[in-house]
């Protein structure tokens, strides 16, 4: 029995494993068609892995293919596929990973694990050449003198493993081929794409109607190590179906190699066209305040670790003249021998409707919060938003003093019984619009507090302030000239008031204040209304000016 294992930094799909693909027809055909089935992107991963998993013990004529996935926060690896394993055990096929620590850790060091049979006369070859434990997968460990030969591959997604998939023969001696590795690698991936795309559905249902991560996820987990030309035909049939623009730069010059045919529908610009801006294209059509932007992540890249993704938001320029939001996400594709980079590859999704519905979404939103605050009737503050100027400004007099103004307007039942409550609406806004008039400072508020009772909030005002502003509010009520012939006291509309006032040493709660306040509007109606009552909450008395 012997062991062979390769390290990437980072599995992708890319052209070493696409070269095994063209000597190999059938398989090649056979992914592809694995590849457009329908079940790997409708958003059900089992049924997907369940393709997946028959697909390859049908196309490489293992023995079983099994496939396994991390849940429940990664507290659990549960079996989501399983074809060709004869087992009697019905029960739910999971492992704790706690107890089995080595296997999951070197699982985390390693992109592929072969193990082949050399010497076909050996009638149990694993049991005359013991395996270490971490050469065998716990799941296996039952059937273990049976297997003649595995593979087991890690799932990947957004750089953590989230799997394994793992193919077996049984009895017969067997050594893998690399167009067999490629196979399992790339459904490795596809298993990927398929949690990928049920995950999307689950989290952003405007998204799933995009079929934009086939091509991106298998790109972004195989770094290209060789032949990129020879299999640039056969991805980019691929690559087209995409609905995001994928793109692949020289990272030093920023000379365009490839772009898709997404560039054009989504920008405008035909490959030829971007062929044409020659270095630097990406900085050439981006805003000029983007263009520092895209530096900085060049130089991160340049720091960057093999399946580094990073990601950022350009307006990019198109054809004729408009700008478009592109959330493009960019990493390096290709690394030269003295471990610089390369090519950069990058993706650019189109989220100019995002932005402009996040933007009015925003705006909605602070129309909302205003209206919320405001009397819908008079067009001055609300009882909500008293409460919370109130509040705030009892919070914050810091050694000044507070008080409050509340007005009622006099009969004013008898005047909607009289005149109709039409003329009561036009009343209250009259009303209001006076009450505005007469309090002139920018820091003070004038709110509707109920009814046909206002208030009027004056931080660091004292009682002879208020008492002046009360004064201008009657003077201006009265040139309102509102009448009200069943008023016993006017001919014309009046109001009674109670003003109150805290001063810098005064404890308690702003509630305190509107009791003293309301106290003030009791005594003022209580002495013949249209006027104001004066009230301190450290005076024992309260003082009548009419």
């Amino acid at each position: 029995m012997s062991l062979a294992s390769e390290q990437f930094s980072q599995p992708l799909v890319t052209s070493v494993f696409l070269d095994s693909y063209s000597s190999n027809s059938a398989l090649c055909h056979a992914l592809l068609e694995l590849s457009q089935s329908k079940l790997i992107h409708a958003g059900d991963v089992e049924a997907a892995a369940a393709a997946i998993a028959y697909s390859v013990v049908k196309n490489l004529g293992t023995t079983s293919c099994q496939i396994w996935l991390y849940t429940d926060n990664r507290t659990r690896f549960r079996q989501l596929a399983d074809y060709g394993t004869i087992s009697t055990d019905t029960s739910a096929p999971v492992i704790n990973p706690a107890e089995h620590k080595n296997y999951f850790s070197d699982l985390a060091q390693r992109s592929w694990l072969v193990v082949n049979t050399i010497n076909s006369s050996q009638t149990n070859p694993i049991s005359n050449h013991p395996l270490q434990m971490k050469e065998v997968p716990p799941y296996l460990e039952k059937q273990k003198n049976l297997i003649t030969a595995l593979v087991e591959i890690p799932i990947y997604q957004h750089e953590e493993i989230i799997g394994a998939i793992c193919c077996t023969q049984q009895q017969t001696p067997r050594v893998w081929q690399a167009a067999e590795t490629s196979f399992l690698l790339t459904a490795a991936c596809l298993v990927e794409l398929a949690v990928s795309r049920a995950r999307n559905q689950q989290t952003t249902a405007t998204l799933n109607k995009q079929n934009r991560q086939l091509t991106l996820e298998m790109i972004e987990r195989q770094q290209a190590e060789q032949a990129w030309q020879e299999s640039q035909r056969f991805i980019r049939g691929i690559l087209d179906a995409s609905t995001n623009i994928l793109y692949v730069n020289d990272f030093i010059s920023g000379i365009n190699y490839y772009v898709n045919g997404c560039m054009e529908s989504i920008l405008g610009y035909s490959p030829t066209e971007i062929g044409q801006f020659g270095a630097r294209f990406l900085e050439q059509i981006s805003h000029p305040e983007h263009v520092n932007t895209i530096h900085q992540a060049r130089r991160k890249l340049a720091q960057s670790k093999s399946g580094d993704t990073f990601e950022h938001e350009y307006r990019l320029r198109h054809k004729h003249g408009s700008w478009r939001w592109m959330l493009c996400r960019e990493t390096i594709f290709q690394w030269n021998e003295d471990g610089t980079p390369e090519q950069l590859l990058g993706t650019a999704t189109d989220i100019t409707t995002h932005k402009e519905n996040a933007a009015a979404l925003e705006q909605q939103n602070q129309a909302l919060t205003a209206l919320a605050r405001v009397d819908a009737l008079t067009q001055i503050a609300n009882r909500r938003a008293f409460d919370e100027f109130l509040d705030n400004a009892w919070a914050t007099r810091q050694h000044t003093p507070l008080t409050l103004i509340l007005c009622d307007i006099d009969y004013f039942k008898l005047y909607n019984d009289t005149y109709g409550h039409q003329a009561g609406d036009k009343c209250l806004k009259n009303v209001a619009h006076a009450l505005q008039t007469a309090v002139k400072r920018q820091l003070d508020l004038v709110a509707r507090y109920g009814g046909e009772e206002f208030a009027v909030v004056l931080p660091n005002t004292s009682l002879a302030g208020a008492q002046h502003v009360a004064q201008s509010i009657q003077s201006a009520i009265g040139d309102l000239k509102i009448e009200h012939n069943l008023s016993s006291i006017s001919n014309y509309l009046t109001l009674s008031m109670g003003v109150a006032s805290v001063d810098s040493t005064s404890t308690g709660s702003p509630q305190e204040l509107i009791v003293a306040a309301d106290q003030g509007l009791y005594q003022a109606k209580s002495a013949g209304r249209a006027q104001f009552s004066v009230v301190h909450i450290n005076s024992d008395a309260a003082e009548a000016k009419s």
